[in-house]
């Protein structure tokens, strides 16, 4: 097939491409005229567009929000769905995280796994299928959101004022094919604490719902009597202590809100730890001890009584991705993944609001999307996992379900389709996010093999 040769060729392009895109800080920032969900996400988007203008796309911005790049034609169109937003880079980095480097096996840098060069990929795949004379009985479209990280305002915005594909993909998951998604539910869990009754200030921990928070921050009154059992913590690589600012800092691991297990929270390592040291009248304390009772390190909301679970999709997934507080209330906020079927939204919320009404907990929802599932047996299924048992070798894998939230629920008869392979390190939302170049390259051909089918089978759905 040319256009796999095609990939190979132009394998140094595509680096150069992505490292051009990396450079581009794209976590969301403060809306502006012109960039709805800040400059970084608008000037990445605006990048890609003027990628696929030089490289003779159609291509179409809509207000900033969110673009695409097309070519073909016919009366359906193949869509690829993918993201130019990162999440924040977070701390601990071995190198910058928005110049990548190479050093001749992977590609590192913010975005390299999610979702640019994913996305960078699947262009590639569509540049090889356009560039080499493949006939099309159809068009093909690759979509590029803004603000998938966050609240998915850029792809909304895109599904309201513009006709979506017939079918397809999103580059932003693993490999074979990923037919079913659980539900999302994140929202604020605000208690009742009074820290005016405290030897505690504030507590401000995590970036990002959807992330385990690598790092949380605890502030003391001066006037605390114990300050020496708060210093001694730093005998664990976990903690660090400013005796003059009384300030006491837990460190963890970052990991993505879908896989919290893959991450050590911050926030639940220093509340572990500041419950032992509180005065037992402490108000703080007595939150320290719900928090450590009822929340601490459970992965699926035990203790909350939400940890649901269906055979297909498993338990739901639970993540504490950030804390802070004002003087009467304390602030967490919660990102949850919920199976496929049995499970509502009020449900999780009755529950949770239940388990901490000690504190007269209200959970405010902020975000979220219904569980997706397309038939694994499908066509459309059928023609990718065999696309990635053509490129890959790999014929063990199957087609599965996750607890990540992906663009494929934007759209009807499309799933997430890798690019991440079966082995790989996933480091997703983590520090030095990196990407193999062997398995960037084996990922474009696997999408080029993809595309092929689409616009030249009949009848695909």
């Amino acid at each position: 097939m040319k256009f796999l040769e095609w990939i190979d060729e132009h394998q140094e392009d595509m680096i150069k491409d992505l490292g051009d895109l990396i450079a581009i800080k794209s976590d969301e920032g403060t809306p502006e005229a012109d960039a709805p969900f800040g400059t970084g996400p608008r000037d990445a988007l605006l990048k890609f567009l003027e990628i696929g203008k030089r490289d003779g796309f159609r291509t179409d911005n809509l207000q900033n929000y969110a673009g695409d790049i097309e070519f073909g034609k016919g009366d359906e169109t193949v869509g690829i769905l993918a993201h130019v937003d990162v999440v924040p880079a977070g701390s601990g980095w071995e190198t910058d995280p928005y110049k990548m480097e190479n050093d001749g096996q992977f590609l590192q840098g913010r975005g390299t796994q999610d979702d640019k060069g994913p996305a960078i990929a699947a262009y590639y795949a569509m540049r090889a299928i356009k560039e080499t004379g493949v006939e099309l009985k159809r068009n093909v479209r690759l979509i590029l959101g803004t603000n998938e990280e966050t609240h998915w305002g850029g792809i909304n915005y895109y599904v309201k004022n513009k006709k979506m594909p017939d079918f397809g993909f999103t580059p932003d998951a693993n490999f074979p094919v990923i037919y079913g998604e659980k539900g999302i539910l994140t929202g604020t869990l605000k208690l009742d604490v009074d820290l005016s009754k405290s030897v505690v200030k504030s507590i401000n921990g995590g970036t990002a719902p959807n992330m385990v928070p690598d790092a949380c921050e605890l502030k003391l009154d001066s006037s605390i009597e114990n300050a020496e059992e708060f210093k001694a913590l730093e005998s664990s690589d976990d903690f660090e202590f400013d005796s003059e600012k009384f300030i006491l800092k837990s460190k963890g691991k970052s990991a993505h809100g879908s896989t919290p297990q893959k991450g050590r929270n911050a926030i639940s390592i220093l509340m572990k730890e500041v419950e032992k040291l509180l005065p037992e009248e402490d108000e703080f304390r007595k939150f320290a001890k719900f928090y450590n009772e009822v929340i601490g390190f459970n992965m699926h909301g035990e203790g909350m009584g939400i940890d649901f679970e269906d055979p297909e999709s498993g338990k739901l997934n639970y993540n504490i991705g950030m804390i802070s507080n004002d003087e009467k209330k304390i602030e967490i906020v919660i990102n949850m993944r919920f199976p496929l079927v049995g499970v509502t939204k009020e449900m999780i919320i009755e529950k949770i609001e239940a388990s901490s009404k000690e504190f007269n907990g209200v959970f405010t929802r902020t975000g979220g999307e219904e569980p997706l599932r397309v038939d694994p047996n499908s066509k459309l299924v059928n023609i990718m996992v065999d696309a990635y048992r053509e490129i890959s070798g790999d014929i063990e894998s199957k087609p599965m379900t996750i607890g990540g939230g992906t663009y494929a629920k934007a759209m009807k008869n499309c799933v997430a389709f890798g690019s991440m392979f079966p082995g790989d390190e996933d480091r997703m939302h983590q520090k030095n996010e990196r990407i193999e170049i062997s398995q960037l390259v084996k990922a474009a051909k696997i999408y080029a093999v993809t595309l092929y089918n689409f616009v030249t089978e009949d009848n695909i759905l």
